[in-house]
């Protein structure tokens, strides 16, 4: 709808859609804008907590009638079995270390599409010879 390079948040947050594409969980943990039809949640157990949203139905929830709904009243009545804080801890650990590398091999990823595209451009054009390498 627009861009702001102002933020609202900025800390790791977890941010679900409210209206419209209600049930959409997505992970912030740079500076953004949240809009008020967005549930924003806050956690140390930020990880266990993405996983426990990503396996609600929130189909089920729906309020709307033309534009699916669903309220903070909600989602807070979602039963959540949680395991003792250390193996939370311990589960907070290693999936941080999981989500670091992830998140860096997406960017390096994105990188080396862009310069294959780039390549292939050049190629494509002349502007690279290969007629002479061997393999």
């Amino acid at each position: 709808m627009g861009y702001t390079n102002k933020y609202n948040h900025n800390n790791k947050i977890l941010v679900i859609g409210r209206v419209g594409t209600h049930g959409i969980v997505q992970k912030f943990n740079s500076p953004c804008w949240t809009s008020d039809n967005t549930l924003v949640i806050e956690s140390k157990y930020y990880e266990f907590i993405y996983q426990i949203l990503q396996r609600i139905d929130y189909k089920n929830m729906n309020r709307g009638s033309t534009q699916p709904l669903i309220t903070q009243s909600d989602l807070k009545k979602v039963s959540v079995i949680l395991p003792p804080e250390n193996y939370l801890i311990k589960f907070e650990k290693i999936s941080d270390s999981l989500m670091y590398n992830f998140d860096y091999n997406k960017k390096e990823n994105q990188k080396l599409s862009a310069l294959r595209d780039i390549l292939i451009q050049k190629l494509m054009n002349g502007e690279i010879d290969v007629s002479d390498i061997k393999t």
